[in-house]
């Protein structure tokens, strides 16, 4: 089993991702918590790091299963990277900057003025931001433009493409429990040891679900009770978003609404 959660990849905040503990990876699962939080970790190196461990699998003689949700890591998958010009390290800076001095909603409208294609970006996802904007100021031209100008290549021609779509209600019910099973348990004390490593905010690990609201409360910003109650409402609304959004992007996919019937369906296809 190989990860595909752009947060799951961090080795400080297991918890707080829901990353498999070690009763329940019997079969060997790779690219989970082996990047430090303090680096921003590139879909282009996860890509390369997924490369190394499939074809490691097809040594083994064995059956690659990749998982999680992120959409662009699945469709970097799927469709392939492109090759956008490397961005140069003071236009990187100077962006950086700029979002810090502005914060997000000015800095969106700021990118907006600049790429008007970057409106279908949420102004709260800070990396795609930074990412559209050093794209523009770099080569003057969207980096959705560019996405679709420069030819992609797709990594595999061989896979099948399985979405597990459970009942809303169901996934919405183990989204709370989760999160307060996570706070009964160490979760405070790991985003304790993730906040002294003095992360910068727009760092992705630091957007992990529940990071931010639990930031929050040990600065004495809002209640245990507000950080639980709003982590659990954003994660039901993004959850909410991956449905439309995996439905609208692969329309080809398989679809399952329960975890036994994808199994069944893997067990039949490659017994």
């Amino acid at each position: 089993i190989i990860n595909c959660d752009s947060k799951q990849i961090y080795k400080e905040i297991p918890i707080i991702t829901d990353q498999p503990k070690s009763n329940e990876t019997f079969i060997p699962h790779k690219l989970y918590g082996y990047v430090s939080a303090v680096k921003q970790y590139s879909v282009a190196e996860w890509v390369n790091d997924l490369k190394r461990e499939i074809y490691q699998t097809f040594t083994e003689n064995k059956l690659p299963i990749i998982t999680g949700g992120s959409g662009m890591y699945i469709s970097s998958i799927i469709y392939g990277l492109s090759q956008i010009p490397a961005i140069d390290e003071n236009i990187r800076y100077q962006t950086k900057q700029l979002l810090n001095t502005l914060g997000n909603k000015e800095f969106y409208s700021l990118l907006i003025e600049k790429d008007p294609m970057a409106k279908r970006l949420h102004c709260n996802n800070s990396y795609q931001l930074l990412r559209a904007y050093e794209v523009i100021e770099q080569t003057g031209t969207s980096i959705f433009r560019l996405q679709e100008e420069l030819k992609r290549k797709p990594l595999f021609d061989n896979f099948t493409l399985c979405i597990l779509v459970p009942q809303r209600q169901e996934v919405y019910k183990k989204i709370n429990d989760r999160f307060i099973s996570m706070i009964n348990s160490s979760v405070i004390e790991e985003v304790k040891n993730l906040i002294s490593l003095n992360i910068p905010n727009h760092f992705p690990a630091m957007k992990a679900h529940g990071i931010p609201e639990i930031i929050q409360y040990l600065t004495n910003k809002i209640s245990i009770e507000q950080a639980i109650e709003t982590t659990q409402r954003n994660t039901r609304h993004y959850a909410k978003r991956q449905y439309t959004w995996f439905k609208n992007q692969f329309p080809n996919a398989l679809f399952y609404e329960s975890q036994d019937q994808l199994l069944k369906f893997i067990s039949k296809k490659f017994k």
